[in-house]
């Protein structure tokens, strides 16, 4: 026989779908329901198995209970209505970022900066996901573990090794601490910042000058921007620098060991080590190829392509120089 499941009471309402509950939401008969186990046993059989799994990682003698089953059940919570709604716009910032249901899912653990960050810290969340270039997070705080996701945030901690860390039950995963040693893909980025002087962002440029950025574009033009001009051999992650045109159908990525080049038809990869000479003129970057593949031997002449006409002019021609003239020796 099958197992009946039973249905929830609240403001005189049978509550038997999640959406009655936000719809007659009564956070005290909620966290009564929680405490007894009825919330978490009324979730689980009704196969609502990710607000039951972050009902289930409340502790019960959690200090911001109210608000924690709130944002777990995504309802606004009249004890902190500041708390939940931040959730809702986590959530949205980071459907924009990415498609992974999981990551979006965590927005109610997740920092986007460091108010976002000091906030879970109060409200005492033992995971908390890192969504930002720089965190400072304090050694005082025991017990924590830190994720980074979409990229790799830079930490900033008074701790000089991993036992320090571990003295206090603190660790991290896919986080850049002050102590570890620079990646290549660091150091790219950080030479690219100083001969683009970016700033870590990607222009999109008409025929004046900067009119956007990539970070501003959605995840489909984002998809169409790297199947366009790396072929999509490189993923986000691993772009060290980049330029577009504003109609996203050409221009220039550096990635982590080739340059690619789109001039709206043709598609060219160089690896770095390839690379035997470089040379630029008014609009043109040149570059010769140590390969004898015959599709990249010879000198590559932009001068007279839609790219050049749009923006590989005099002073981007000698930053691509230069940044290629640095890393063909790497």
């Amino acid at each position: 026989m099958a197992k009946r499941t039973f249905a929830l009471e609240m403001n005189g309402i049978e509550i038997k779908t999640l959406e009655d509950l936000r719809e007659n939401f009564d956070l005290e008969k909620a966290v009564e329901y929680f405490k007894s186990g009825e919330l978490l046993e009324w979730l689980e059989d009704r196969f609502y198995d990710d607000e039951a799994e972050k009902i289930e990682s409340i502790p019960a003698d959690d200090k911001n209970l109210s608000q924690k089953i709130c944002a777990a059940l995504n309802v606004e919570c009249d004890e902190d209505l500041e708390f939940t709604q931040r959730v809702r716009e986590k959530k949205k910032i980071l459907a924009e970022k990415t498609d992974d249901e999981n990551i979006i899912d965590n927005a109610m653990t997740t920092a986007l900066n460091q108010d976002d960050l000091a906030n879970l810290l109060h409200m005492d969340y033992s995971t908390i996901y890192l969504c930002g270039e720089n965190f400072t997070v304090p050694i005082r705080v025991e017990n924590k573990k830190y994720i980074g996701v979409l990229s790799t945030p830079k930490i900033k901690i008074r701790a000089n090794s991993d036992e320090e860390l571990a003295a206090k039950n603190i660790s991290f995963e896919n986080c850049r601490l002050p102590f570890m040693k620079a990646t290549l893909n660091e150091e790219l980025k950080a030479l690219a910042e100083k001969i683009f002087e970016n700033k870590g962002r990607f222009p999109i440029v008409d025929n004046v000058g900067t009119v956007n950025y990539y970070d501003s574009l959605s995840r489909v033009d984002k998809s169409i921007v790297l199947r366009t001009i790396t072929k999509n051999k490189y993923d986000e992650q691993k772009i060290i620098y980049m330029m577009l045109t504003e109609d996203l159908t050409s221009g220039f990525a550096l990635t982590e060991d080739s340059i690619c080049f789109c001039d709206g038809k043709d598609n060219k990869i160089f690896e770095y080590k390839s690379i035997s000479d470089i040379e630029t003129s008014k609009n043109t970057v040149s570059i010769k190829s140590a390969l004898q593949n015959p599709y990249l031997k010879g000198i590559l002449d932009y001068s007279s392509s839609k790219l050049s006409s749009k923006f590989l002019k005099p002073d981007i021609c000698r930053k691509i120089k230069d940044f290629l003239n640095v890393v063909k020796n790497f």
